[in-house]
């Protein structure tokens, strides 16, 4: 029995999601995770300033980091969903060894909604041909239609959602595609329904977070004015003490001093602002990630993929040997060439250092003393 069957998908209520932010583990590393990503942006940016292409290396690196970030803490739930722990090392070690799967997982979604795209507009060229075309086209079009719209409903709902869990749960990226496919292929109503439910439970997690903290925030305000602490009296008092000074000039710098002590407390509001945004942002984050992994241990529970992978296994050889063969093919025709292009080298060669006939014009050998054509005498 492996893992996965032996965490009966009963037990995986999809209102365990919201257990998450009860994960002291995950909160950490959310927060470490928040912190690093921030700081490689800024990093980045300032970067950017002094060179485009470092900076932009540098933002493809916090890209990286933000992926590996994501898949520590995506990691950290996954374990806990599966009924096991993983500590800060491990599920660090493991973010890094696998952010190259997640990467690569991406670039095969792309590849084969690019082939179904290009598959489309093969047809559609087909239904161009004068006469016959207008008859196919009324048959091509709902077909691509379905095949198209279920395409990008498998990569809206299956393969962005439950790419990431399937590598967190072991697998290289070869095998998460494979997952992927047989989910779009049996389960993808079920994969939609739980997906429409958890993106409402994160919806109603953000409105009682966001009802907590404004209630509790604007009450602080309050209190904070209440007893002489106003942060955003301070930036007022900032704007107008500029704008004073420079239509009055010095003249219109007498309030400074209570300019200053008023402003005291603007860089403290604006940090604990930003703070206070990061707890809320935190909830419903960690809420979605849990969800797709309980998501995806459900879906999964029961389904075969070996037969799946094997295909796909046989395509990806099937497709090495043809290309392969077409390599081959081109490699002898430009050896073929080249044959060709040296014979015809070496015998220009002979005829322009060879001797000819001086009456004649008949080549001759080096030794030759009379023409073979006409039998005049050359000089050798």
């Amino acid at each position: 029995m492996t893992s996965t069957e032996q965490v009966a998908p009963t037990s995986y209520g999809l209102l365990r999601a919201a257990e998450a932010v009860t994960n002291w583990r995950a909160l950490a590393m959310t927060g470490l995770a928040g912190l690093v990503f921030f700081l490689f942006i800024a990093l980045s940016s300032w970067l950017m300033k002094s060179s485009v292409v470092l900076g932009g290396l540098f933002g493809i690196v916090s890209l990286v980091v933000g992926l590996i970030g994501y898949s520590s803490v995506g990691i950290t739930l996954m374990r806990r969903a599966q009924g096991q722990e993983a500590s800060f090392t491990d599920a660090i070690l493991q973010a890094v060894f696998t952010v190259h799967r997640l990467l690569g997982v991406g670039v095969l979604l792309f590849l084969g909604f690019l082939g179904v795209v290009l598959a489309a507009l093969l047809v559609l060229f087909i239904c161009k041909i004068p006469g016959l075309g207008v008859f196919l086209y009324s048959f091509a079009l709902p077909i691509l239609a379905v095949v198209l719209g279920m395409t990008i409903a498998g990569m809206f709902y299956v393969g962005f959602p439950l790419a990431a869990p399937a590598v967190w749960e072991g697998n290289t990226a070869f095998q998460t595609v494979a997952r992927l496919v047989v989910i779009v292929r049996h389960r993808l109503l079920a994969v939609i329904t739980n997906l429409v439910i958890l993106s409402l439970l994160v919806m109603f997690l953000s409105g009682v977070v966001s009802f907590v903290l404004f209630s509790g925030y604007s009450t602080s305000m309050g209190l904070s004015s209440a007893v002489g602490i106003s942060p955003l009296g301070g930036i007022a008092s900032l704007f107008r003490g500029v704008t004073g000074g420079m239509m009055y000039g010095p003249m219109g710098m007498g309030g400074m001093g209570g300019m200053e002590s008023s402003t005291s407390y603007t860089g403290a509001f604006g940090f604990a602002t930003g703070l206070l945004l990061t707890i809320g942002l935190t909830i419903p984050f960690l809420t979605f990630i849990n969800g797709t992994c309980l998501i995806y241990l459900q879906t999964v529970d029961g389904l075969n993929f070996g037969e799946t992978e094997e295909k796909m296994r046989e395509h990806v050889v099937e497709a090495k040997r043809r290309t392969q063969e077409a390599r081959d093919r081109a490699g002898s025709k430009l050896q073929e060439a080249r044959s060709s292009v040296q014979a015809s080298s070496k015998q220009g060669s002979t005829v322009v250092a060879g001797r000819a006939c001086l009456k004649c014009s008949a080549p001759l050998a080096p030794d030759d003393m009379f023409c073979g054509e006409c039998g005049v005498q050359n000089p050798v």
